[in-house]
């Protein structure tokens, strides 16, 4: 099991979670996704990049927010998070462009990102509104449908009446 905690973050995140060893994520934690967003937000620029760069960042974003959600959570990373849902949302019309060209849908990615920010909703226990106000706002930055509200629904509770303010909804 050591070997394999070496080799794989996920693994070795998981197995400190299990035995009750984790501390809420750390500064430094949020400092080196801070730099995962950035650097995919940086996939399309300049003048040589390919559709696997976008896919590649993309992927690293879920590996990221699988290993952070791991921890404790605090509302510092599921504002980290809705930064990576905006950044994977405007990626992924590069690969809503290129249907022809990539090997994975937008939603591999945008799935297990806005599912890692529901779930952080719920461990925080906000409340309907402020939910409904995160999505709204998350929703209004992303361009390309990558947010299914519909997945909130049971979060939303009876907020989810007043849906209908919400342009999208």
């Amino acid at each position: 099991m050591v070997e394999q905690a070496a080799r794989d973050r996920l693994f070795a995140t998981l197995l400190l979670g299990k035995a009750g060893m984790l501390a809420p994520v750390h500064e430094s934690a949020l400092s080196g996704f801070q730099a995962v967003i950035r650097e995919a937000s940086n996939a399309t620029t300049g003048t040589r990049w390919e559709i696997a760069d976008v896919e590649d960042a993309g992927r690293r974003l879920v590996a990221e927010v699988e290993i952070l959600c791991v921890s404790p959570v605090t509302p510092a990373l599921l504002d980290m998070i809705e930064q990576a849902i905006a950044v994977w949302d405007e990626l992924a019309g590069h690969l809503i462009d290129s249907y022809y060209a990539r090997r994975i849908d937008p939603e591999e990615i945008s799935e297990p990102l806005v599912d890692a920010h529901r779930d952080l909703c719920e461990r925080l226990d906000l409340d309907s509104e402020e939910i409904a106000e995160r999505l709204e706002r998350l929703l209004d930055r992303c361009d390309h449908d990558t947010v299914d509200p519909a997945r909130y629904s049971e979060l939303l509770g009876e907020a989810a009446g007043t849906v209908g303010r919400y342009s999208r909804w």
